[in-house]
């Protein structure tokens, strides 16, 4: 999904929270839909503490943040998009960082050239990713997918998503 779309969605979805609906009655589309499944955002597990997950190129040892499962389903849907956009394998993709965040408005960090976006601080994660020497950022809120984000603004300094 291109970041306008996922920009587009998550404002009809702040637009139709504040209209009384909760966010059981919001699905999240995926790219590649199949007929037989259907996700919807309370199938993405809610984050229980704030993450920050730092790794280096090289380090085996486990690192016990990622046993969190939306931090885990970010990290590998994000990973899975790298490798299929740089055509590379995932074992040769380092996780730099997965941060539960405050982004400045609904753009996630991520405003596209044209866009409006809702003036109001919204949470979400980061997750910086490495691959050839290149990082690439990927971008999401509390209850959508992460998007790749060519020119990433950078979020609220000193605020977790959990605040």
């Amino acid at each position: 999904m291109k970041p306008y779309w996922i920009s587009r969605i998550v404002l009809l979805a702040l637009a139709i929270t504040s209209c009384g609906l909760n966010e059981n009655q919001l699905p999240i589309q995926s790219e590649n839909p199949s007929p037989s499944s259907s996700t919807k955002a309370t199938d993405i597990p809610p984050l229980t503490t704030p993450e920050v997950v730092p790794t280096t190129q090289g380090d085996t040892t486990p690192m016990p943040e990622l046993s969190n499962p939306t931090v885990q389903y970010l990290i590998t849907t994000a990973t899975d998009d790298l490798a299929n956009r740089i055509s590379i394998s995932k074992d040769q993709i380092q996780i730099k960082e997965a941060t539960e965040v405050v982004w400045p408005n609904s753009s996630l960090g991520c405003p596209q050239p044209g866009m409006v976006y809702a003036e109001v601080l919204t949470p979400g994660y980061l997750i910086l990713l490495n691959a050839n020497n290149q990082d690439y950022e990927y971008h999401a809120g509390k209850n959508s997918e992460a998007f790749y984000c060519e020119n990433p603004t950078p979020p609220v300094p000193g605020m977790s998503g959990d605040t």
